[in-house]
């Protein structure tokens, strides 16, 4: 039986994928570093802040923020890191098309980063936030190849950056790619953010890595248990 062609389907893709990123419950004092904890400085400087705020027009800040925060950052700031499907030289954005996928992807990784910290023997905890972010695109579609094709899910990521760095090339915006980290899971990979839009705060999560164990709890409120997974 003839192996199935890698690059054979393609997918009008229109529609949300989830993006999980490390953030913050509650915001902070953003003055703090300036006003070395001086709560008079620290309002003054904050009425300043609004006095700002009062001539943009609303909505124009919080737009910003999910905006940069939940699409352009890994293009603007992060285009060095080499990851599955980039090689260091452009950035790539990595979403999920489903919410169980995303926490598989990103506890994993939690898992593997913290466990390669010397002397990290205690629970770490990282507070995180999920977006939903609309992708409008004509995406390669290799989700369900992971079988006939192994490299798309090994851990070794010479095959996937081969075919991130052609897709880049040719001017591609994307692809549908199946997860190495559930089974049967997709994630959306985008190489520009021209084709992503609309990003909305799905939900806040909570995760206590056990780097020993290699465990991973997942909190959607305090002492709501999501799920524990272990790698």
């Amino acid at each position: 039986m003839a192996k199935p062609a890698l690059f054979d389907k393609t997918r009008d893709f229109d529609g949300d994928a989830y993006r999980n990123i490390v953030s913050l419950r509650e915001s902070e004092d953003l003055f703090s570093d300036l006003s070395d904890s001086d709560e008079n400085l620290s309002a003054i400087a904050a009425a300043a802040e609004m006095k700002v705020k009062s001539a943009i027009p609303a909505g124009f800040l919080q737009r910003g923020f999910h905006y940069t925060t939940s699409i352009s950052y890994p293009f603007e700031h992060e285009p060095y890191l080499r990851t599955r499907y980039g090689n260091g030289s452009y950035g790539v954005w990595y979403g999920a098309l489903t919410m169980d996928t995303t926490i598989r992807e990103t506890a994993f990784h939690m898992v593997r980063e913290e466990a390669g910290i010397e002397g990290n023997r205690g629970t770490i905890i990282r507070e995180r936030a999920v977006y939903l972010v609309r992708c409008r695109a004509l995406l390669i579609d290799l989700a369900g190849k992971g079988k006939a094709f192994p490299g798309l899910v090994a851990d070794d990521y010479g095959f996937t950056r081969q075919i991130g760095e052609r897709l880049h090339e040719e001017g591609h915006p994307g692809l549908l790619a199946p997860s190495a980290r559930h089974a049967g899971g997709t994630n959306l990979v985008a190489l520009t953010p021209a084709v992503l839009s609309t990003p909305r705060s799905f939900c806040y999560l909570t995760y206590s890595c056990d780097p020993v164990q290699r465990a991973v709890t997942v909190e959607r409120q305090p002492g709501e248990i999501l799920t524990t997974l272990r790698f």
